[in-house]
């Protein structure tokens, strides 16, 4: 199985220097983190993914918080080490003591592999379960969208061999990342890549679903994907009304079907539509809020990495996803029970 948090304490853990520390950052977002949430059902989740055979492994609470430690600061998993190694907030949130070495900064990677996506994302919704213990309300509102991701592949490479503007095949021949593909948002953006899907809870602006596909997959062909998935993971009355922009107007039956309110924003060409929901309150205040899911990209985007893929293949690549957008409901989470945290 694994180590027990307890073999990871020693003596220096409890000592002044450590606490005095501790105690003149308690608004440090890592900090809350560790005093807000119930970290157990880490180890229920992923209990599953070891074997009882065989040395111990490293405890799976740790190696989470490391990762969590690497998207919260966009980091490789050399430099995730060394920064838990080096600060002592981050050794506090993992459980390191002051004289303890940290582990390889492979087993990070080892780590992903043993796990799996369905470990990951079973982690992010008991994340949510967590969130409204502590007595943050999701509400039944959602808002969907998709940004896009460069993959990282190097396109002047690609291009060396490319013959003529007729040649169409010159990415795809000489492509390291083989499960991405070229995407066209509006007229004027083209990018090399993959697809960041997610629904969004705009009152409390917790993420609630993600789905990562390749840049050419439509937006409108992951709202149901999207709606399905938390109601898989959480229960079938969470959504009751679902937002979004005009491109994923066409799926009345279907959200009529799961008993969700359709206020997606409609097409111009749909006057009837538009003027029945330009009348409806409820409506008109969801739109109002769509910004909200905008601004969460950006700050992935900006802050977390999540303009271009760390890895290749899109495995990995909704990984890096879950991985984000986890590490970004930590943040909301610590903010909303504590508005001072840094």
């Amino acid at each position: 199985m694994f180590k027990s948090q307890e073999e990871f304490t020693n003596s220096m853990f409890g000592s002044y220097a450590y606490e005095s520390i501790i105690k003149r950052n308690e608004n440090h977002c890592l900090v809350q983190l560790n005093k807000l949430l119930d970290w157990s059902f880490v180890e229920e989740e992923i209990a599953d993914c070891y074997s009882t055979l065989g040395q111990k492994a490293i405890h799976p609470l740790r190696m989470l918080k490391l990762l969590i430690i690497q998207d919260l600061y966009d980091l490789s998993e050399r430099d995730t080490m060394t920064e838990a190694d080096c600060n002592i907030i981050c050794r506090y949130f993992v459980g390191l003591g002051l004289d303890e070495s940290t582990p390889h900064w492979t087993e990070l990677g080892k780590f992903k592999e043993r796990i799996g996506i369905e470990a990951i994302e079973r982690i992010f919704y008991r994340i949510l379960d967590e969130a409204e213990r502590l007595g943050i309300e999701l509400s039944d509102k959602r808002h969907v969208d998709a940004t896009d991701i460069k993959a990282n592949v190097d396109l002047k490479l690609c291009a060396k061999d490319k013959q003529d503007d007729n040649d169409k095949d010159w990415i795809d021949r000489n492509t390291t990342d083989k499960d991405a593909d070229c995407g066209r948002k509006n007229t004027n953006k083209r990018w090399y890549g993959y697809k960041s899907h997610i629904n969004q809870c705009p009152d409390s602006e917790l993420i609630t679903s993600v789905i990562t596909t390749k840049a050419s997959v439509s937006d409108e062909s992951q709202l149901v994907p999207l709606i399905d998935k938390e109601l898989e993971h959480r229960s079938d009355h969470v959504i009751k009304k679902q937002g979004g922009d005009k491109g994923y107007v066409g799926h009345t039956d279907e959200l009529i079907d799961r008993k969700i309110k359709d206020y997606i924003i409609p097409r111009d060409n749909m006057k009837k539509v538009k003027l029945k929901k330009d009348k409806n309150c409820h409506y008109l205040h969801l739109k109002k809020l769509r910004y909200k899911v905008e601004q969460k990209f950006a700050e992935a985007k900006r802050w977390h990495g999540l303009a271009q893929t760390r890895y290749r293949g899109k495995r990995k690549v909704h990984l890096q996803c879950v991985m984000t957008y986890l590490v970004l409901n930590l943040k909301r989470i610590a903010n909303i029970l504590s508005p001072n945290t840094a």
